[in-house]
């Protein structure tokens, strides 16, 4: 059943009518270039502050964590190019969850979603204000916004209100706004990498940077590739917007492929410039960097003060511009997150998941007005907290951002690996590669590799719980079931749905008068009976649980033995990864971390693939 359409009972037993609400639907106005604008402008954004945070735990193999967390990045976003061409509604992995589970799931990481984007909205007006104090000797007014948190706090409102008017207007004029300063900002980037392996880069510095499980500690380089992932969140902006291409099953994966070539270009070789500018030293008995600490707010400004070694005036030149530069992209950054909460709450809402007022459009300009006026507004007010603490704002807002996004990845990865097998029907115009053959369908391996490496450095991050962000969002996702119970209720609507919604029960076999058995049948002590009192009486049969069909066919299908050797060697595996992380072996340190993340995905995952069998 389409998402917009409403099961009705009529008035007559089994009578059932299907009323398809037909809502307003967002203009396809976009290509391939306004989608890698508004996301290059969300991620290539991150870098600007990410770099910062990430050195702060990744110390010398900052790079390295970089690189990793690219690779993770490679195979989401190639998930996201098969699911959003699929698919091309608003709504990301959200949209992906709710098609290949059920509401409730969609809800729980539309809800984990919107958590990201308004962080990022904040954080990224607050930072753009940051980088205008470099023209403070200029123009006394951006030397108000370095010294004066009232002036910051008052600028940072009025640039979130100006861009939030400018998405009610219309996503065209964004759109355009996106695209312009997004490419000023990749060639902007392309010259100083360029740059800076001509005159910056001294691959010995780099090489002694790393103390091997010192400086960083595993647990902490671990915990970093999930923070460095916080760079990489920008490509959930495609989805989102997939709703308003003009040709979604060419534009998204284009525009995914050039998002991905621009990034990794710039993620591998900026942090190693940076390492090589600001090496790793001790410093009261611990090991530290310039670039995680008086640099960890602007970390780009300040590998641009290393080109006062080559020549002043390339230094000087070069701090305007990055100032100019950063200040531009983070106000893409802020407008990608606005469209990015407008239309997940768009989507959300049009599944009745979310009050129906989020859905409503603007009469004139066709925009999802109250949803970008209400979370514009919540971005705003998150900004006040990173006004009175600087630097473990910086770490706690970096960290909630990884959990969040994290979660949004394994979800799609684990999403997309579904519906390969419940709609293999349905068009791809694009498939990720690597596929092995099961089933109906196959196994999208990049899917696979990529939830289970997800989940790991989530689960670590999780359990160190850096600047209190693990308590923050599991309270965000308390707040989230309570809403969601409560509008559950006050709507009338079950909390919970079936994984598969079947047909209902009268509706299943089609009521025939009962045939007539044969005359030797039709006598009853020798007297004679009509043919429709001679039927055999209806039999009660016991309705199993699902759960129990499944592991009845589970091993109906492998055999007792062989299901049985299925069972015992994944439970050896997993009791295997959780005794190392418990033990003193562990390189990332005590207690449970990693290993909860590759025990539950991959059981999530196995599950999934034995339900497929089910299912055909």
């Amino acid at each position: 059943m389409s998402p917009d359409a409403v099961a009705r009972r009529g008035r007559r037993p089994g009578d059932l009518r299907v009323v398809v609400g037909r809502a307003a639907k967002l203009p396809r106005t976009l290509g391939a270039p306004a989608l890698f604008a508004a996301s290059y402008g969300n991620v290539g954004s991150s870098i600007y502050y990410a770099l910062g945070v990430t050195a702060a735990f990744a110390l010398g193999l900052t790079p390295l964590a970089l690189i990793l967390a690219g690779l993770i990045f490679v195979s989401t976003a190639l998930n996201y190019a098969e699911g959003s061409a699929a698919l091309p509604h608003a709504g990301g992995s959200s949209q992906f969850a709710r098609r290949a589970f059920n509401a409730p799931i969609g809800f729980l990481v539309g809800w984990v979603q919107l958590l990201n984007y308004t962080a990022t909205v904040s954080i990224s007006a607050y930072f753009a204000i940051s980088y205008l104090g470099v023209f403070g000797k200029y123009f006394w007014l951006f030397g108000e916004f370095r010294s004066s948190e009232p002036w910051h706090i008052g600028a940072t409102i009025v640039l979130i209100g100006l861009l939030l008017v400018v998405n009610v207007i219309g996503i065209q004029e964004s759109s355009a706004l996106n695209l312009v300063l997004a490419m000023t900002d990749l060639v902007t980037q392309f010259a100083l990498v360029v740059l800076g392996l001509i005159f910056l880069l001294n691959i010995r510095t780099v090489i002694n940077n790393v103390h091997l499980g010192v400086a960083p500690t595993w647990g902490n380089f671990l915990a970093s590739i999930s923070i460095a992932m916080v760079t990489y969140t920008g490509i959930e902006t495609i989805s989102n917007m997939s709703e308003e291409v003009k040709n979604p099953g060419r534009s998204v994966p284009r525009a995914t492929f050039a998002v991905i070539a621009a990034v990794l270009f710039v993620s591998a070789f900026l942090p190693t410039i940076g390492m090589s500018v600001f090496p790793v030293h001790l410093v009261d008995g611990q090991y530290t960097t310039a670039l995680a600490t008086t640099y960890k707010s602007d970390p780009v400004a300040g590998i641009v003060t290393g080109f006062n070694t080559v020549s002043t005036t390339l230094a000087f030149w070069a701090g305007l511009w990055v100032g100019f530069l950063a200040f531009t992209i983070l106000v893409i950054a802020t407008n990608a997150g606005l469209i990015g909460i407008s239309r997940l709450s768009y989507s959300l809402a049009g599944a009745d998941l979310l009050p129906h007022r989020f859905a409503r459009l603007h009469p004139k300009f066709k925009t999802p007005y109250i949803s970008i006026i209400v979370f514009g507004i919540a971005a705003a007010v998150l900004v006040l907290p990173g006004i009175f603490v600087h630097g473990e704002e910086i770490d706690l807002l970096g960290s909630v951002y990884a959990l969040a996004a994290t979660f949004a990845f394994c979800s799609a990865h684990l999403s997309v690996m579904r519906l390969r097998f419940i709609e293999p029907n349905l068009y791809r115009p694009y498939r990720m590669p690597w596929n092995v053959k099961f089933g109906r369908d196959s196994i999208p391996v990049l899917s696979l590799l990529g939830a289970l490496a997800i989940g790991t450095v989530f689960t670590q991050l999780m359990s160190q719980n850096i600047s209190n962000s693990s308590y923050i969002y599991i309270g965000w996702l308390v707040l989230g079931g309570i809403s969601f119970v409560v509008y559950r209720r006050y709507r009338k609507q079950p909390l919970w749905e079936p994984l598969e919604v079947p047909p209902p029960i009268d509706r299943e076999v089609e009521h025939l008068p009962a045939a007539p058995l044969p005359s030797s049948a039709r006598y009853k002590h020798g007297r004679r009976v009509a043919a429709h009192a001679a039927v055999a009486p209806e039999q009660h049969r016991r309705h199993r649980p699902g759960w129990q069909l499944e592991f009845e066919l589970f091993f109906a299908r492998h055999g007792q033995a062989r299901g049985i050797l299925i069972v015992m060697v994944f439970a050896a595996v997993s009791g295997l990864a959780v005794g190392v992380d418990l033990s003193n072996y562990d390189p990332f340190g005590p207690g449970l971390g990693w290993s909860p993340g590759i025990v539950v995905v991959a059981l999530i995952a196995a599950y999934l693939l034995n339900r497929s069998h089910s299912e055909q």
